[in-house]
């Protein structure tokens, strides 16, 4: 299990193993890989999109801050442990 923290300058990209989409009869937003499938509530869906490795951890936390009227340490620390579990399946690389 990954446990470091992320540094700020990280740019966050899914692994190849992960695909985002929309499951067929639902319509909610699901991040498949192939030993499953997570159901991604909307905050989970606004950071994972954001996850293309373009965007640094700090960009993405200032983003979603403003998008969600909430204060950057707050936002990161939650962006922080939502990566850190993607990072313990296998879902997410760091470049």
């Amino acid at each position: 299990m990954v446990s470091e923290s992320i540094p700020p300058t990280a740019r966050p990209k899914l692994s190849a193993r992960a695909r985002l989409q929309t499951d067929k009869i639902t319509g909610k937003p699901v991040l498949l890989y192939p030993e499953g499938a997570l159901i991604l509530n909307p905050t989970a869906h606004a950071i994972v999109s954001l996850c293309t490795g373009r965007e640094t951890v700090e960009a993405i936390a200032f983003s979603l801050a403003t998008r969600y009227q909430n204060s950057v340490p707050e936002i990161s620390n939650q962006i922080s442990a939502f990566l850190n579990r993607l990072r313990a399946k296998n879902l997410l690389e760091l470049i």
